[in-house]
């Protein structure tokens, strides 16, 4: 692990004993949280310039890509103030000139011109359930953009008709990840209709799938 991923994971742990921003609890445990997150690396950034992170919470993933990835400009969405703080503390002590931290829910700034199908791609890890999250992140993802997202084992069948409705194409899973997850990437085929996201809160009690 490079030394700023490593300064990283210390930050990230020594924040968590006061905001709840990951559930590992060891030093061993973060790291191997910003490993599986850098193995986004493997897929393909040609022509990747805007990326948002739904959710960012602790800043997995996007915090290792921006390390890695300095020409791409990542903006890290997070509605908690705490986790806010933390993500500009990252930003600030790590020299991250191409982060921003957005503070907000996805519901509500999804629907912003200035964002709204803004960005070439969309990253999230375990932010919400498959189904609410594909709802929260493909309103802010252009047309040929996509979906990069951690989730638990799912199904990409049962979430095919749920993508096509909010503009994306058929749903697959590529790499397993650790901890029995996996990378789910759904293609932007279409712009998302208008009503998407629902008002805030609606995405996680009536999911659409």
């Amino acid at each position: 692990m490079s030394p700023p991923l490593q300064r990283y994971a210390e930050l990230l742990l020594d924040w968590n004993r006061s905001v709840n921003l990951t559930g590992a609890r060891t030093l061993a445990q973060v790291e191997a949280q910003v490993t599986d997150a850098a193995a986004l690396l493997a897929v393909s950034w040609e022509g990747i310039r805007r990326v948002i992170d739904i959710g960012s919470g602790g800043g997995l993933p996007a915090v290792p890509l921006a390390l890695a990835l300095p020409q791409v400009e990542f903006t890290l969405l997070e509605a908690n103030a705490r986790k806010c703080a933390f993500l500009e503390h990252v930003a600030g002590t790590l020299e991250l000139r191409n982060v921003v931290v957005l503070a907000g829910r996805a519901e509500e700034l999804g629907h912003l011109p200035s964002l709204r199908e803004q960005f070439d791609r969309a990253i999230s890890r375990a932010a919400a359930p498959a189904p609410v999250l594909l709802e929260l992140a493909l309103p802010f993802v252009t047309t040929g953009g996509d979906l990069l997202a951690e989730v638990s084992a799912v199904d990409p069948r049962r979430l095919d008709q749920v993508a096509r409705l909010l503009g994306g194409g058929a749903p697959r899973l590529e790499q397993p990840l650790a901890g029995g997850t996996a990378l789910l990437v759904v293609q932007k085929r279409a712009p998302t209709p208008a009503e998407f996201p629902r008002r805030p809160g609606l995405p996680n009690r009536r999911p659409l799938a």
